[in-house]
């Protein structure tokens, strides 16, 4: 085995399951990308990625209107620390949640076609 497929057989096995793409951006937002990066420690391609699965998560709750889609949000910390839970507890005190729900899913059918 030559050094050359040994390398390419490590990168494919490292890769097999992702994609690649090139990805055109305006000066500005490239430039704000660099400085991110440089201010994170974290490389240009992690933080477009994390963007992008935010993005791709979140992009559902469009459907919603804008001042209740922080309630309906995924969580940012895990579900099981108490933290969360006591914050959650705390935020949605008082709510009629289900009356909240019932309005919010006539909403969204109201949007339709």
């Amino acid at each position: 085995m030559t050094i050359l497929t040994r390398y390419r057989d490590r990168y494919r096995s490292a890769y097999a399951d992702s994609m690649a793409m090139n990805l055109r951006l305006p000066a500005d937002l490239a430039e704000a990308l660099r400085a991110l990066a440089a201010k994170t420690g974290r490389s240009q391609q992690d933080l477009a990625r994390e963007a992008l699965e935010e993005y791709v998560r979140d992009y559902p709750l469009r459907s919603y209107p804008r001042e209740v889609r922080h309630m309906i949000t995924p969580a940012p910390r895990h579900p099981g620390d108490p933290s969360a839970e006591e914050e959650v507890r705390r935020t949605w005190a008082g709510v009629d949640t289900s009356g909240l729900l019932a309005a919010l899913l006539q909403d969204r059918e109201s949007s339709r076609w």
